[in-house]
Parts: structure tokens; sequence; C-alpha cells
């Protein structure tokens, strides 16, 4: 217990947290036995007179509006006092007995879809009070969400204060204009719709931030949900909306999403909606029998027919620009069944069915859009892309082609093209096309990426750099562009230059896994031993299944020898993978060092038998095999490791290959030749 008094009165019982930014603690009143509540000290960024004189005015104004909310909704937690002292600001707090929804979301045990609604619900009525008295939460998250213990209602705590600086952990629910300090009202809109996918998905802090690496290539929005995952389709699209990463494109007011979630849980009102349809339908149908008695050809142009079909058609192209996908699908549905030679329709919807992620659907709406219409450029632009996702990339390919023939100053189908020629390895058309689309689109940063991506695989690591040069140059906040080009100073043996890029895209996401693991190896191969481990434990403690990590540490750790703590990451990845070739081969070098050449032998067997064609487990039991005496065994597993090695162009390793069969064969060696002590390592 600590001796001093905070303010003269609040004595600290526990230390909370504890960050650069400042303390949180819980106290008691001695004035008031038994009471609790919490203080959070605030350190100012400055100690300049000028600038104390500004953030104290600041704070006591904050301070003020925060105290007279939690006096108008029962579900935020009240600002009981505020006071200076040594410099410092203190707020103290209502301390609310309870359970954090950080308890509640279980790792594979989703919330059900009316706990998340009712969640959300009782959320977004607490940030319509706040935004509307001008306070955004800016750290809303799991642990700042309490059920309250008195009556199992959701709270809201840990309000951002004056200090606005970004804190270390739960990154994962902060949306990117909040990282550049750009903050918005609906940056607490944004982490309220991960806390929801979190919960529905019953993903851990760890698992939740990898949703940042899973995005749509082409909308650049996470994907979470598909359409195999028995969630309600509405809840998923508002969730969408929710999260979109361009905050212009979210949803800008609480009481929109409130809304729209009513109409989830309100039947009168989704029953409104039918009848307002049928009555469309029906009047249609009216007119039409009118029709009949005047004429028959009046039946083919009944003009409210096509007021209906119009109606639609322009309610589903409202909705999907406000990107209620699923509402958009069930107009343009309505649209094609008045209409079916709507072909507009067909690739509107098309369209919608690819932001849902059903690309079998998307390219079907596409096709019969260019059934319908063959110059619409846009069905086969938008078919091309439902084709690249499908995995066929010959049919992309034709598609981007002739969207680029009815429309040649499409940026857009170059890039799609470029990419399907990626995959399908026509490296000079796709350099064309990625280099066409940035003539066309000068700011175009995706194209400059996948160029200097494939210019790097091209051995042309020049125009590689130049060309994340230019990213980094248009968009400093772009962190897969410091990656690439840390991957590529990497090759170049360029070791500190690559240090300076993946550190600078973890400063921008931290929470980059790969930036991490590659620069634990340079860490690693430049013999900073506890740089590489922290890199290396950092990325478990993101995610404690990301198998790589296990085997990146236990190569690091063999590198000084502590073989034992080696076997652990290896057998804690094929826990995880039990397929995983790299880490019975480094696992049996492990073993090998400790003089276990049973258990050696052992896994790189298991190795040969998931991969018959990896050279390196043939390599390696060829050296186990030289030590056990086996001489034919040992030769055999050498040519297989050789001929493999050349077809795989590893020529150095050809060579260690033969030299070893040269030995075994008492052929004269060169005067170097010496057997190793053991295997070929590999990393996954």
């Amino acid at each position: 217990m600590n001796s001093h008094l905070l303010n003269g009165h609040y004595q600290i019982l526990k230390v909370l947290t504890n960050s650069e930014n400042g303390k949180t603690y819980l106290v008691e009143d001695i004035n008031l036995p038994s009471s609790e509540f919490i203080v959070k000290q605030l350190s100012p960024p400055s100690s300049n007179p000028q600038a104390l004189t500004i953030l104290r005015s600041l704070f006591a104004s904050q301070a003020e509006t925060l105290e007279k909310l939690g006096q108008k909704h029962e579900k935020l937690q009240k600002l009981i006092a505020y006071f200076e002292e040594k410099e410092e600001f203190y707020i103290v707090q209502e301390f609310i007995p309870g359970n954090p929804l950080s308890d509640e979301i279980i790792q594979g045990q989703p919330l059900t879809e009316d706990q998340v609604i009712s969640l959300l619900s009782e959320i977004l009525e607490v940030l319509v009070i706040l935004h509307s008295n001008g306070v955004i939460h800016q750290h809303i998250n799991p642990a700042n969400i309490i059920r309250r213990k008195s009556d199992q209602k959701f709270v809201l705590v840990n309000f951002g204060t004056v200090n606005k600086a970004i804190p270390n952990d739960n990154l994962e629910y902060i949306p990117i204009e909040q990282v550049n300090g750009n903050l918005k009202y609906n940056s607490d809109i944004y982490a309220l719709g991960i806390v929801a996918i979190a919960a529905l998905l019953g993903l851990s802090g760890n698992e939740i931030s990898n949703l940042r690496t899973q995005k749509n290539r082409l909308t650049g929005e996470i994907v979470w949900w598909n359409k195999n995952l028995k969630i309600n389709r509405k809840l998923a699209i508002i969730i969408n909306k929710m999260v979109r990463f361009d905050y212009r494109k979210r949803y800008q007011y609480a009481t929109e999403v409130l809304d729209d979630l009513k109409k989830i849980t309100n039947i009168k009102h989704d029953q409104q909606r039918q009848h307002q349809k049928k009555l469309l339908l029906v009047m249609a149908g009216i007119t039409g029998c009118i029709a009949l008695g005047i004429g028959a050809w009046q039946l083919r142009s009944s003009k409210p027919l096509t007021d209906a079909q119009q109606t639609f058609y322009q309610q589903g192209v409202s909705r999907y620009e406000a990107g209620n996908y699923e509402e958009a699908v069930e107009d343009f549905n309505q649209a094609i069944e008045l209409d079916p030679q709507n072909a507009l329709a067909y690739n509107r919807r098309g369209d919608a069915y690819y932001r849902l992620g059903d690309y079998e659907q998307a390219q079907a709406d596409s096709s019969q859009a260019i059934l319908l219409n063959p110059q619409d450029a846009n069905a086969y632009f938008d078919r091309g892309f439902a084709f690249s996702e499908l995995g066929k990339y010959k049919e992309a390919i034709a598609d981007y082609t002739q969207a680029i023939k009815l429309n040649s100053e499409n940026a857009y189908a170059y890039y799609g093209r470029g990419l399907a020629r990626v995959q399908v390895k026509d490296h000079k058309a796709a350099m064309a096309d990625f280099s066409k689309a940035i003539a066309l689109k000068p700011q175009y940063t995706e194209a400059y990426l996948q160029r200097g991506i494939l210019s790097r695989r091209l051995r042309q690591r020049l125009e590689a750099i130049q060309d994340f040069n230019t990213v980094i140059k248009i968009n400093p906040s772009d962190a897969k562009a410091f990656y690439q080009r840390g991957l590529t100073q990497s090759i170049n043996k360029q070791k500190y230059a690559a240090l300076k890029d993946y550190t600078d895209a973890i400063n921008i996401n931290p929470k980059y896994i790969e930036a991490y693991l590659n620069r634990g190896d340079i860490y690693s191969d430049l013999g900073n031993k506890l740089e590489a481990t922290e890199d290396y434990n950092a990325i478990l403690k993101i995610d404690p299944k990301f198998t790589a990590a296990y085997i990146h540490r236990g190569i690091h750790r063999s590198s000084f020898g502590d073989y034992k703590g080696a076997i652990e990451d290896y057998t804690e990845a094929l826990k995880l993978n039990p397929n995983d070739v790299a880490a019975y081969n480094n696992r049996g070098n492990a073993y090998l060092e400790l003089g276990n050449k049973k258990a050696a032998n052992q896994d790189y067997s298991r190795a040969i038998a998931i991969n018959a064609n990896n050279a390196l487990a043939y390599y390696n039991r060829g050296v186990i095999r030289t030590k056990q005496k086996n001489k034919q065994g040992a030769i055999a597993d050498f040519r297989k490791s050789a001929k493999l090695f050349q077809q795989q162009g590893e020529k150095d390793s050809y060579q260690d290959a033969q030299r070893e069969i040269a030995i075994l064969q008492n052929k004269s060696t060169p005067a170097k030749a010496t057997r190793p002590k053991s295997g070929k390592r590999e990393k996954n």
C-alpha cells in the first residue's frame, strides 16, 4: 500500500495501469471509509509554463464536460472530481463493480446475434450522448465496456481526456485516422464495430489484430464474414459499414447505426416495407390489366411498370452506395423480376454480391449483364475481378482485356489484369499493365507497390526500391511500402537499412507480424540476441498460433546453443501444424546437436514422408546415416537431395551434396571439404 495520499485524501490501494502517458489507480477516500474510486494520472507532454497553462485550461474544461455527462446518463462512468498536483493532472472517477466485456468474449465461443445487437444498441445510445456534447471516447475496446454487477447493463468507462496520445495496447480497435492524429466522431463507431466482430466470431484480442491483414484486394476493407457464416446478413452489412477503412464512407453518426439496427428487430417495419413493395407490384398489374382493355401493344411499354422497375433500381443503387449491400441485392432482385432484360440491374447486383464475398454469384450476374449488353466495359471489368477471386486467372485476363478495348482509360482494369498476369507468370505483360495503370493514374499507390514487388521478383531491385520510395512519398503512412522496401534492402545485404524500414512499418502498424519476423531475423544474423528474441516474442503475443514465429525463434535459439529451447519451439510449431516440414527438419538438427541421432533420424524421415521432394530432409538424413555408418543409405539420400537441389536451382547446396557423395565414395575432394556437424536448417 502506498503511504502517499493523492490530493490529501485519496489512498492508493492498487496500480491498475502504468504507461508512458500516465497511471491509473484504485483508491480509497480516507474521509469516506470503504469507498473506492478510480484515479487517472495524466502526464503532460511538456513542462513548458505556457504549454502547461493552456493544458490546464483545456483539462478543466473537458473535465467539467465529463462531470456533467456522467450526471446525464446512467451508463456513463461518473467523474467525481479533478485536481492538479506537482504539475500532474488527475481525474477521480466512479469505480463500477462488474466484469469487462473482454471476460465475456471467449476464444471460440461467439456471442449470439441478439447479444451483440443488444450490446451495440446500449453502447450506441451512450455514444449519442457523448458525441452530441462534443466528446469522443477514443478508447472503445472490450476492456472499457463493463457489465455492471448491480443491473447487468453495459457501462462505458475510461474516456479519452486532454492527453490524446494513442495507447500502446488495443491498437486493433483504433482506426487509421485516429492513429494519424485526425480523430473523428465516427472513430468511436469503427472501434465499436471491431468489438462487435470480436464478439460475433469469438476472437481474442490477439486474433482480432489479424483482421488488419485480412482485407479485400479490391476494396481494402476488412474481410471477416462470408456467406457460410451463420450470421444475419443485415447485421453483417451494418458492421461492415461501421468498420469502413475510410471514415468518410463509414456511418457518420451513432443515431444512423441505431436506426439500421432497429430495422433488424422491428417486425412491423419489415411488414410495412414488404407491403409497400407488394403494392407497387399490384399497381403495375392493375395498370397492365387496364392496358389490355385499350390494346395489347400498351402492355409492353406500360409506364407504371417502368416506374416501378426504376424505383427499385434507383433504391438499390442508393443502398449500394451507402454500403447496404444486402438490401441493395433485394432491390435489384425486384428490378430484375419486373424487367429481366435490365442489364444495369444485373451489373449492379453483381457488384453487391462481390462486396458480400459471393464471387460465384457476382460472376454469374456479370455474365448476364454482358449477354444483355456486350458493350458494357464495366461488366467485363467486374467479371474479371470475380474470376480472379475464384482463381480463374486466364478468364480474368480475357475479361480485363475486353474491358480495356471498350474503355482504354480505365487504370483499374490494367491493374487487375496485371495482378492476374502475375499469377500466370506472364511477368513482362504484368509489368506493362502496372506501368500503364500508373501512367493513367499517377497517384495509384497499389500499382506502384505491385510493380515494385514484381521488379524485386525479377531481380530488378533498384527499380523496386524506386517504386516503394514513390509510394512512401505519396503516402508516408503506408506500412506495406516500408515493409516491402525492407525486404528488398535485406536481399541487397543492406541489413541496417532494412532494419530501419521494418521499424518504420512497425511504428505505423504495431501489429505488423511479418515486419517483426523479418526484423527479428536480421537482429539474429547480427548477433543481437535480446532484440531478436523480443521481436519473436512480440509476434507470439499478437498471435500465439503463428507457427513461423516459433520456427524462427527456434533457429535463433540454436544459433547461440540453446538447443533444448529450440526443440521446445519446434515442438510448439508442430502442435499447431503437424505437417510442418521446416519444424521437423530443424528439430532434427537440434536433436543432432544434442547427440540424439535416433530422434533426429525420425524427424528427418517424417519430413520426407510429408514431402517427398524436400531436398533438405534428404540431405540432413544423409548426415545422420553417415554418422550411423550407413554408407549406402547416406549416399542414396545425398543423391536424392543433389537431384532435387539441382532442379530447384540451389547451386551451393547441390555442390554440398555432391561433395558428401564424393567423400563417402572415397573420391578425391578439395582440401577444404569437411563433413558438416549438423544438417541444413529451413525456414517456412
